[in-house]
């Protein structure tokens, strides 16, 4: 298993929560109302979601997309800030992305010659699927009955599953170059952060953009 960092996505995010969070917080009632401390946020949150890879790149597969859900559990209302409107819970998914396997850093995994890389030459289908369970810390901040965002801290355990690529075979694939394309675990730093819109007490939009999948939109469900 290897565990895999990366400093820009990680800087667009914090950029993301500093401007979701004055654009919030631009208005007097959302000023005001984080301030109010109830109602509290022990509700368990259910996501659908769709998942969309399409914004960072990098070392993942390149383009993606694929279904994901997401269970929260709250574990604390009010949560770190114990003067405003916030609470923070566990969450845990499942996500399933299949990416194009055109790696945007193939001259890296190509062994610098892309030769060694015949899947490129030939136009083959390089897609595959990936089986992703994050786990972060939730941390919510509720501006008003309408509006909510939260940033989410974690891992996420990436499994990926390639198919049996005609490449991957001498004379196509030299074997020197170790594997091609083998099957592989992996332990992704997570941060995202995202903002809800309620329809209701019950039922919100959510949109959520990080690493190490792009971008989300979801229908939340507070039982």
């Amino acid at each position: 298993m290897t565990i895999m960092r990366s400093r820009s996505p990680v800087l667009h995010c914090l950029g993301a929560v500093v401007a979701l969070a004055a654009l919030l917080l631009a208005t007097d009632r959302a000023s005001a109302d984080i301030r109010n401390l109830n109602p509290r946020h022990d509700r368990i949150e259910i996501e659908p979601k769709l998942n969309l890879a399409y914004l960072f790149g990098g070392p993942y597969g390149g383009n993606g997309w694929g279904p994901g859900v997401r269970l929260s559990i709250p574990v604390m209302s009010p949560g770190f800030v114990k003067t405003i409107n916030d609470s923070v819970a566990i969450s845990f998914g499942l996500d399933l992305v299949r990416y194009s396997g055109n790696y945007g850093n193939w001259w890296y995994w190509c062994n610098r010659d892309p030769r060694d890389c015949p899947g490129w030459y030939y136009g083959y289908d390089a897609a595959f699927w990936t089986v992703q369970i994050p786990v972060t810390m939730q941390w919510n901040f509720w501006f008003n009955e309408r509006w909510s965002a939260f940033g989410e801290p974690g891992f996420t355990f990436r499994q990926s599953f390639y198919p049996d690529y005609p490449w991957c075979a001498p004379p196509n694939w030299d074997p020197r170059f170790g594997g091609c394309y083998t099957n592989r675990s992996q332990l992704h730093f997570t941060f995202y952060v995202g903002g809800r819109f309620h329809f209701s007490d019950s039922v919100a939009l959510t949109m959520r953009i990080g690493h190490p999948i792009d971008f989300s939109l979801g229908v939340s469900f507070f039982l």
